[in-house]
């Protein structure tokens, strides 16, 4: 064996070795944390960056918190500078000051050998309350970040191995449940804490110059593979414009424009034209709406590219000041990482389509759903719930159809749904129904993945239930003739009288007895829904996803008591063509 092919054979080794301490740190996080949505729904992300903060590793969790990882450690970076040392760790959550929004709260752990500072350990997840004026921290009538919850800039939480107590009782004081912060904030801590330990174990077999030169050849080779890629795509520009139904105080909806800049091996995602700020709370951090455009790029480029730094090195993002991308403080910003950052993804899907067709999905259905709060008849404590069953379902893609109960696009199945029964111990409601919607989903020559029709009812006699969603006023798009999919809904009954559920509402009580109803959208079909094989037509039907009359309508496929009438399905097709 050559030196050549040993070197490639321990960098290979070595980087597979770092994701598999990522995929760690997710598994501890899983295992160590109290709160469902940790242990449960894991809404979180694990990533290991370098000294510098680019990304060198990820676990495959959740996309818009993963691949902000990097810029929240570039912000300790701004902020400690030469003030970094052995046994620190860093909290942070501000949307203005590397963080995407405040719930999500980032712990980062420096990794040294021999007193050189070789790469950073980060654990990024949500949290069920950081304070503000509605529990569960999203607050659809916020009109400036400070009433959505506690504002944490890149603070040193544990200097030299010693934590900072004054600092994390000020953080505990400040949410609802402090106790379930507390230990989520650990389960963090010792995520990152397991990291280091791996790390050593590694640099201990190999070197930390090993290491070094592997993470840095690594990111080098990956941005060599993203510039070609990037140069595969024919020049031009590609432009696209995709909606928010509204902010929650104006009615008319809220536009994203792209142009997706394609120059030889550069690629610029420009957000010009895209409206101003607005009042509501679907303003979008930097650090949002930048790992929103990485995120559609690299899915477009294919999964050949690694989800590291060096990829990022390769897109360049414009975000006008002011803007809904980079609003000015304090607007309110606790809905972005759902809406806009999932409309983000898909109108660049719609632009890069331009330039080569076929490589992306139809849309999405984007989030609507409550969250809920109040105390426990069965124990007294206080709880903070979230409809992590509400989930819609995925666009279809040529070759693919779309997968049911896959949104948003920002979160692309990370998030995990809880079980019925254990949701029910979790929290005092009873799960009325969930299951697929028959007509829903875009049809297609390949069709968007079924929606979701999800009710229950809670019985705490003092709850509060806050909706924030979108998608009620746009139907996820469809692709190269495919259909669109079906819009986001829901209501909620009291006394036996049903009030339509609005995207973005102000806390309203809730009684016991009292029910919310939720249908969330499926997704856009691809293609011509008349170029679907009648027998897949057939299967849908039996499987209850498209009704006979939906299956004539949209595919021109009739279908009786002994299955596909084929000669009439021919002649019918024959005619609407």
């Amino acid at each position: 064996m050559t030196a050549q092919s040993e070197e490639i054979i321990r960098r290979t080794v070595i980087l597979n070795r770092l994701d598999a301490i990522a995929g760690e740190m997710g598994l501890t996080l899983e295992h160590a944390a109290h709160s469902p949505i940790f242990a449960e729904a894991c809404d979180f992300a694990c990533c290991i960056c370098d000294a510098k903060g680019e990304l060198v590793s990820q676990l495959s969790g959740i996309p818009i918190l993963a691949t902000a990882g990097s810029f929240s450690v570039k912000a300790v970076l701004r902020r400690y500078g030469e003030d970094i040392v052995d046994g620190d760790v860093f909290i942070i959550n501000d949307p203005y000051d590397g963080g995407n929004h405040l719930p999500d709260i980032g712990i980062i752990t420096p990794v040294f050998s021999g007193g050189e500072l070789l790469l950073f350990c980060v654990s990024r997840a949500h949290h069920g309350d950081i304070g503000g004026s509605t529990a569960g921290s999203y607050n659809p009538r916020a009109t400036e970040i400070f009433q959505e919850g506690i504002r944490i800039p890149p603070t040193k939480l544990v200097r030299g191995g010693r934590m900072n107590k004054e600092v994390f009782r000020l953080i505990l004081l400040n949410t609802r449940n402090p106790e379930m912060l507390e230990s989520d904030l650990l389960a963090q801590m010792g995520s990152n804490r397991i990291a280091v330990r791996r790390i050593a174990e590694m640099v201990e077999t190999y070197s930390a110059s090993a290491l070094q030169k592997a993470v840095a050849e690594s990111l080098a080779q990956t941005e060599i593979l993203t510039r070609k890629a990037i140069a595969a795509i024919p020049d031009g520009s590609y432009e696209a414009q995709g909606f928010v139904d509204d902010d929650g105080f104006q009615e008319e909806p809220v536009k994203i424009a792209v142009t997706v800049r394609i120059s030889g091996d550069q690629l610029l995602v420009d957000f010009s034209g895209t409206d101003n700020q607005v009042v509501g709370f679907i303003n979008t951090s930097v650090v949002t709406a930048s790992s929103a455009a990485g995120i559609a790029v690299l899915w477009f480029l294919g999964p050949e590219i690694p989800r590291n730094g060096g990829a990022f090195r390769c897109v360049e993002v414009n975000l006008p000041e002011g803007s809904l991308v980079n609003p000015h403080e304090p607007a309110p910003m606790t809905f972005c990482t759902l809406s806009p950052a999932s409309e983000i993804i898909g109108t660049i899907f719609a632009a890069l389509n331009q330039a080569v067709p076929d490589r992306v999905c139809a849309g999405y259905s984007s989030y609507n759903g409550p969250n809920y709060y109040g105390v426990d008849p069965r124990n007294n404590r206080y709880y903070v719930g979230f409809s992590f069953c509400s989930l819609g379902s995925g666009g279809a893609m040529k070759g693919y159809d779309g997968k049911s109960y896959m949104s948003p696009l920002s979160n692309f199945g990370g998030v995990k749904t809880p079980d019925i029964e254990s949701n029910e111990v979790q929290y005092p409601l009873i799960t009325l129904y969930h299951e697929m919607e028959m007509d829903t989903a875009g049809a297609g020559e390949y069709r968007g993945g079924a929606g979701m029709r999800y009710g229950f009812t809670l019985y705490d006699d003092s709850s509060h239930l806050v909706n924030f969603g979108n998608g009620l006023k746009f139907a996820p798009y469809g692709l190269s003739g495919g259909r669109e999919g079906s819009l986001n809904s829901g209501s909620f009954v009291h006394d036996g009288v049903a009030s339509v559920l609005g995207g973005k509402e102000a806390p309203r009580k809730v009684a016991k007895g009292d029910q919310v109803l939720l249908h969330s959208s499926g997704g856009g079909g691809w293609g011509d829904p008349q170029q679907r094989p009648p027998e897949k037509v057939y299967e849908d039907v039996l499987d209850g996803i498209i009704s006979k009359e939906k299956a004539l309508a949209d595919y021109a496929v009739v279908i009786t008591e002994n299955g596909v009438d084929l000669a009439a399905t021919i002649r019918k097709r024959g005619e609407t063509r």
